[in-house]
């Protein structure tokens, strides 16, 4: 009776202790709601500049930094020494990956410049020896910002980048402004928005140090600090400046300016320990040293867990390595599996017990009980005991074998499941360990992130999900996962990125929220594309990005009044770049009129969010006052924003005014910088527009073999005016010996990209070659293609085409009519028979051959 009595009240003890780990485990929950969302971090380092002073540190600071970060759940995008076009697209790969991101953070270390009350990060190319370089060298921090403030709910930026100012040139163009470098003396202060903290190695205006070891002073605290558990990052910073001032002797007192609303941990306390409550265990009667099948405890984290033995059995001996533990021993975590007790003496039906706690390091603590009942048939129980632990171990040992090897991951569609298989039952209480984790990427449990040493419990793992980096195509990344607590074989799953195929065949050029490079309109293959995109909105009907790219294709199969409609159901889900896509097709009067005031109220909303084709197409017509109020002000500084994200459409325009002297001083140099900055980026326009330089000498030195080679890139690489500019120096011998033939390829090459003024010419060349008795017909062909494809606002106003189509004589006019018709179905051409001048009929004849045969509205 008085045993029975015993039990009762332990069963009621436990149910007690129960309820306690449960309300623990609520409070959790309720404190850190949010805390598990996705993070992403842009971790960039110069350090080896080209002709700027080099710098010691930042290449070690951002490899360190970045590996702290991913520990901490953040998906690190990196880049070190980059140059400016390395350094822009490491910036829109991190913008890419920012989408609905619950904390962005950037982390710089190398060299920045102030101007005009503006930070800028300077890439290692960089000279900064002109007064222009500025806007076309480096990357100004509020652009990288402001879009983070856009797509994430906390932003957090760091900076160790305030060296001396090393650069020649004291003033730099800012716009409409020529402005002189601040302060000559560290970066400018930032003043944080709602949600914000801006953290600076040393004072705004004033110097960091590199310090004298492989870390500069500032890293070198914040890779400690930051990995520092439980600790918020208002404290982290506190404690780094602690940390930086010792080091340096108070010559640098880092900073930062805070308006986070919410408490921030780069490590968060994970859930208490997890600890069965009870546990029972049965002995022999009269053993001398009986281990106990205790279940070790664990947390999710993997973290060192420490056991306070707080009460041990009255009766009998628990030992551990073979020495007797007195009440109050602490041990290791994966001690309790080796405890031994000694019944020796003790009557059958006894029942001790073992209180313990279960401490983590972030100060938190559970309880277990384990009910040792000595008993008579102990052996026999214990028997059964581990022959289920032999089978639990060949099970879970089976399942780790036959884990897949390869999981195929689309990038941009969110979480993929692993789809691993359900563990066994009989290992169901197993916990596996993470020891190897992709170092790019996220990897869930369910909504938790999972880190490198975590725990997952057994039926964590058919829940298991990888979300891919963007830019990770084509590369691997392991999985492996150990037994936490038995000797098996470790399993690798291997996941590999892949992009849709409606990402391959149809993303758009610069789309923050793409994947990928993309394609230029004249780029897709509508047979390709349409199917691919199709099916991935099928898949994936979350995504709006395919809708998007589905309009793409449709526009590139010339089914404009569907993709109009498509377009405006991907801009209504959410994607930015339909604004300026369906803005564009108002511009061009493409299934709807014409109508650029309309097209201006739509694509203001893109410019807001920083796409960089809205920000161009919008501040384009601020600048002009096409369809809106002229603001040239705004519209440039507009159009230096899409440059900066590099849109080379913005860089041409911007060379285009500042060479000409479009509503500002002409400043030549000023405008083959950005003409330059596009053929970085093999821009064909921005070659073409560079050869017209060398071509005339304006701007620049005349230079007929550069201007040769620069229109022959453009014109293979597809650009439409190229080819003609090219074919008038063979046909009048400039820069290169006179060749009609090659001069009759390239216009014609121009003609058939709708180049009005390489028509023109090709027919004029025609005209005058009266030894070839073709030659008035193809002359006819060419005037009258000329005429289709002229545009009166941008072409030739006197249509000088058309004009002289008229002078031809009427035979070569009806053998072109009848070379036209040949190209036609009769349905085709029923409606264009009905002109009654031959003339008239030609121009139809030529525009609907020339649409059926080639462009499309949106080609290049």
């Amino acid at each position: 009776m008085p045993k029975f009595h015993h039990i009762r009240r332990l069963c009621a003890y436990l149910l007690t202790i129960a309820a306690i780990l449960l309300s623990t485990a609520t409070a959790y929950a309720a404190v850190t709601e949010g805390e598990n969302g996705r993070r992403v971090a842009l971790v960039i380092g110069n350090s080896v500049y080209k002709t700027l002073p080099s710098l010691p540190n930042p290449a070690n600071d951002v490899e360190e930094v970045a590996t702290t970060l991913r520990a901490a759940g953040f998906d690190v995008t990196i880049g070190v020494n980059v140059d400016r076009i390395g350094l822009e697209d490491t910036v829109r790969r991190f913008l890419r990956s920012t989408s609905n991101a619950e904390a962005g953070l950037i982390y710089y270390s190398g060299h920045g410049i102030q101007v005009g009350g503006q930070n800028f990060l300077v890439p290692v190319d960089a000279t900064l020896e002109t007064p222009y370089d500025v806007e076309t060298q480096t990357m100004p921090l509020d652009l990288i910002l402001n879009h983070l403030k856009q797509n994430s709910r906390v932003q957090l930026i760091f900076l160790d980048a305030c060296r001396n100012n090393p650069f020649n040139a004291q003033k730099f163009w800012m716009a409409e402004k020529l402005e002189p470098v601040g302060a000559t003396r560290g970066l400018a202060r930032i003043d944080s928005d709602l949600g914000s903290l801006i953290a600076f190695s040393t004072e705004p205006g004033q110097v960091a140090l590199d310090g004298t070891g492989a870390l500069s002073p500032y890293s070198e605290s914040f890779i400690k600090r930051a990995s520092e558990p439980n600790k918020e990052i208002r404290q982290v910073l506190t404690d780094v400046r602690r940390d930086v001032i010792a080091m340096t002797n108070g010559k640098q007192v880092p900073w930062e300016n805070s308006s986070l609303m919410d408490s921030f941990y780069f490590i968060p306390a994970p859930p208490p320990p997890s600890v069965e409550a009870m546990q029972q265990v049965s002995v022999p009667e009269g053993a001398a040293a009986t281990k106990l099948t205790i279940a070790p405890p664990h947390d999710e984290t993997g973290s060192a867990l420490l056991v306070t033995l707080n009460q041990l059995p009255q009766t009998g001996k628990l030992s551990f390595d073979g020495k007797p533990v007195e009440q109050g021993a602490k041990m290791p975590a994966a001690a309790l599996t080796a405890l031994t007790y000694d019944s020796s003496g003790v009557t059958a039906g006894t029942v001790g017990l073992i209180g313990y706690s279960v401490s983590d390091p972030y100060g938190q603590a559970t309880q277990g009980v384990v009910a040792i009942t000595v008993s008579a048939d102990a052996g026999a129980k214990l028997a059964q005991l581990e022959q289920q632990k032999q089978v639990r171990l060949a099970d879970a040992d089976a399942y780790l074998k036959t884990l897949p090897r390869d999981v195929g991951t689309t990038i941009g569609v969110g979480p993929v499941a692993a789809s691993l298989p359900i563990v066994p039952a009989s290992a169901a209480e197993m916990t596996f360990k993470v020891a190897a984790l992709p170092d790019k990427g996220t990897l869930r449990a369910g909504d938790r992130v999972i880190g490198l040493g975590h725990v997952l419990e057994a039926a964590d793992l058919p829940g298991l999900s990888y979300e891919p980096q963007i830019g990770t195509e084509n590369q691997p990344f392991a999985l492996t996962l150990q037994a936490a607590n038995d000797d098996l074989a470790p399993a690798t799953v291997t996941f590999k990125p892949t992009l849709d195929a409606c990402d391959t065949s149809a993303a758009a050029p610069l789309d923050l929220q793409g994947v990928t490079a993309g394609k230029l309109p004249n780029e897709i293959d509508p047979n390709v594309a349409l199917p691919a995109c199709t099916e991935a909105i099928k898949a994936y009907p979350e995504v709006a990005r395919f809708v998007y790219q589905l309009g793409r294709a449709q526009l590139a199969n010339r089914d404009t009044k569907t993709a109009f409609a498509t377009i405006k159901k991907a801009m209504d889900a959410g994607h930015i770049r339909a604004i300026d896509q369906l803005s564009s097709l108002y511009i061009v009067g493409a299934s709807v009129p014409a109508n650029a005031a309309k097209a201006n109220e739509i694509v203001q909303a893109g410019a807001k969010k920083n796409d960089p084709y809205a920000l161009y197409t919008y501040g384009k017509s601020l600048y002009y006052g096409r369809g809106v109020k002229v603001d040239t002000q705004q519209g440039l500084k507009l159009m230096l924003q899409s440059a900066d994200l590099g849109h080379t459409f913005a860089m041409n325009e911007l060379g285009y005014i500042f060479l000409n002297g479009v509503n500002v001083p002409a400043d030549p140099e000023r405008g083959i910088r950005f003409y330059e900055a596009g053929l970085a980026r093999n821009d064909i326009y921005s070659m073409n527009n560079l050869a017209l330089v060398y071509r005339f000498g304006k701007g620049a030195p005349e230079d007929l073999p550069k201007a040769l080679e620069l229109f022959t890139r453009a014109a293979e690489g597809g650009q439409p005016y190229a080819p003609t500019n090219l074919g008038r120096m063979y046909r009048d011998g400039i820069g290169v010996a006179a060749d009609k033939s090659a001069a009759v390829k390239w216009l014609e090459m121009g003609a058939e990209r709708g180049d009005y003024w390489g028509a023109l010419d090709r027919a004029r060349l025609a005209r005058d070659e009266v030894a070839d008795p073709e030659s008035m017909t193809i002359a006819a062909r060419y005037f009258a293609l000329a005429t289709a494809v002229n545009v009166t606002t941008t072409g030739d106003p006197k249509n000088q085409a058309l004009a002289e189509l008229k002078t031809l004589p009427s035979a070569a006019k009806k053998k072109a009519e009848a070379s036209f018709a040949t190209e036609l179905s009769a349905q085709e051409l029923k409606a264009i028979s009905k002109s009654k001048s031959i003339d008239d009929r030609l121009v139809k004849l030529a525009k609907a051959t020339w649409v059926k045969r080639n462009p499309r509205y949106d080609l290049f």
